[in-house]
Order: structure tokens, then C-alpha cells, then sequence
């Protein structure tokens, strides 16, 4: 089915993408072995800290000056640290390992060695990102649990207990998300995005095939965006105030846009068509600095709205 855009719009000027968090390049920055490594102090640590404060450990209880439930929760925070950088490095060692498993002889394979893409299209698991979501909140909720017993229960100075107010307030915040992530996972389920061609070709028209999600009927308005992104990480500061944060950068997209309602027939695709310049980078999900190409669906419905992003596979095979 061809749903009449009502305008379309692109943009070729460098331009970073806020509230981006997941990584889609494989690669951590470590070794798969030395991230391992990294994380066995993490979960070690937490991990007796966790024992004393639920007991089981016994310690001389006068060598504890905080309640028993914040040791506990000061462990837990230590090992879900560890256990996260565990999750990264298996998921490089096992990139790597599924790229030496696959010849590099012809095209085709380079292309799947760079990512495990499936060639029918892009199918997004209805629960993943919820559970990602869930996984953050109960994190950061028992991360600041820490500092609000500073602030509140060791009746800590007035500026400590204003910097946990905003702590608490961002938590509050990543617990709502997380509840309207919920919203959309139990109204409009998993969906998926169909590739007309494996892989597209840097020279050519992309044409994409959406399958609407169950719980979408009507648009007051919405927007298909294909863009190219860039990748990597971001350092700040030395010593203790070193931050790390990810950084996403969009350095080319075109838009096709409802700016009226729109009426969707349940099943039925949508293609829609785009026209990149031929000078883009194209996919490198498996390099140092990755570069990859998503399709963003925005749309505004009664009620929840529908927001869901899929990887395109866009490779210069020449």
C-alpha cells in the first residue's frame, strides 16, 4: 500500500542525536578477554559487600557504620557494573567469533560478517527494549537509594540533599519512560521493516517495506526518516572526573512527512522510497568507528504514540 506523503524534506548538515543510550556497533573499545577482566573486581566486590549486608558474611558489627540495606544495595549496584561490561564483551566475543565463521570470499558474506542481518528485513522483539528499560530504572533507583540515605537519613548539608532531589527527579523520569515504554509494547507489539533488496547499494534508490504495528489505524501526523549515523564514544576529564558517554551523530537523512491524517489498513505494507547521496559512507557496524543507516518512524496516534527505529543495510559493493 502507498500512503501519500504530504511533503518531503533532507538535511546534510552534521547534527548529534540527544537521548541516544544503545550501542550499535559491536565493538566495546577492549578486548572481549580484558573486558571480562574489567568486570571480575565489579562483581567480586559487589558481591561480598551484597553477602555482609544481607548477613550471610558476618562482620564485626561495629565496623559497620551504615544500615545493613545500604551495603546491600551498594553490592548490588557493584555487580549489575560488572555484569553489564560481562554482557558487552559477549557480545563482541561472540561478533567475532560469527564473523570467523563466515567466508569473506564474495560480497555477500563480507556484508553478514559485518552484522548478523537477516536479508528478509528488520524485526524488532517486542520486549527487549522494555526489559532494557526496566533494567536501567531498577539500576539508577538503587544507585541514588545510596545518596538519598546520605542526604536524608545521615542528615546530609542542604546542597547535598538538593543535587539528590534532581538525582531522584531523573529517576522519576526513567521510571515513566519506562512505563510508557510498557504502554506501547502491550498496544502495538513487535514489528518489522522488509528490505525490497539485499544489501541496498550506495548508488541506488532505497525502497522499504513497513509493516504498521497492531494498534495503529489512523496518524494525525507522523515522519519516516532515513538517516546515516556515526558512532563513538566521548571522553571528559582525567582522573576522578573522567566521563564516558555515547555519542550519535547524523551526517545526512531524508524525511517524508504527514502533515494531515492518515488512515493505515491493518496488514497491509507501506513502501516508501528515498534517494541518498551516492557519496555517503556506507555500513561499517564492525569497525572502530561505526557507520550505519536506520529507518525512525515517529507517529502521532490517540493516545500512545509510535516511536520504533530499524537498521538498514546500505553497503557500497563495488
Amino acid at each position: 500500500m502507498n500512503v501519500n506523503m504530504d511533503r518531503y524534506e533532507s538535511r546534510a548538515e552534521p547534527e548529534r542525536i540527544a537521548g541516544r543510550t544503545e550501542q550499535r556497533g559491536s565493538k566495546m573499545g577492549l578486548p572481549s578477554y580484558g573486558g571480562f577482566l574489567f568486570g571480575i573486581p565489579f562483581v567480586a566486590a559487589g558481591t561480598g559487600v551484597a553477602l555482609i549486608g544481607m548477613r550471610v558474611i558476618r562482620v564485626n558489627p561495629n565496623s559497620v557504620h551504615a544500615p545493613y540495606w545500604v551495603l546491600t544495595a551498594f553490592g548490588i549496584v557493584f555487580v549489575l557494573g560488572g555484569l553489564a561490561v560481562w554482557s558487552m564483551a559477549w557480545r563482541q566475543f561472540r561478533e567475532n567469533r560469527r564473523r570467523q565463521e563466515i567466508r569473506r570470499g564474495g560480497v555477500h558474506e563480507k556484508i553478514l560478517s559485518d552484522y548478523d542481518w537477516q536479508t528478509r528485513g528488520f524485526a524488532v522483539p517486542r520486549w527487549s527494549k522494555f526489559v532494557k528499560s526496566l533494567l536501567t530504572a531498577l539500576f539508577l533507583t538503587l544507585f541514588f537509594s545510596i545518596f538519598n540515605f546520605l542526604a536524608f537519613g545521615a542528615d546530609g548539608p542542604w546542597l547535598v540533599k538538593c543535587v539528590v532531589i534532581v538525582f531522584d527527579l531523573i529517576t522519576a523520569a526513567v521510571w515513566w519512560e519506562t512505563s510508557v515504554i510498557l504502554g506501547r509494547t502491550l498496544k502495538f507489539g513487535g514489528s518489522r521493516l522488509d528490505f525490497t533488496d539485499f544489501p541496498y547499494r550506495m548508488d541506488r534508490p532505497v525502497t522499504l517495506r513497513w509493516y504498521p504495528a497492531n494498534g495503529i489505524d489512523r496518524a494525525r501526523k507522523g515522519q519516516f526518516t532515513l538517516r546515516c549515523v556515526k558512532e563513538w564514544y566521548e571522553s571528559h576529564g582525567h582522573g576522578k572526573h573522567h566521563s564516558t558517554h555515547l555519542v550519535h551523530e547524523q551526517i545526512w537523512c531524508g524525511i517524508w512527512r504527514l502533515d494531515n491524517p492518515k488512515v493505515f489498513q491493518p496488514g497491509m505494507p507501506i513502501e516508501i522510497s528515498y534517494e541518498p547521496p551516492a557519496d555517503l559512507p556506507s555500513t561499517q557496524l564492525s569497525a572502530d568507528k561505526p557507520v550505519f543507516w536506520e529507518m525512525d518512524i515517529q507517529l502521532d496516534l490517540p493516545g500512545l504514540d509510535f516511536e520504533e527505529v530499524y537498521l538498514v543495510p546500505i553497503y557500497q559493493t563495488d
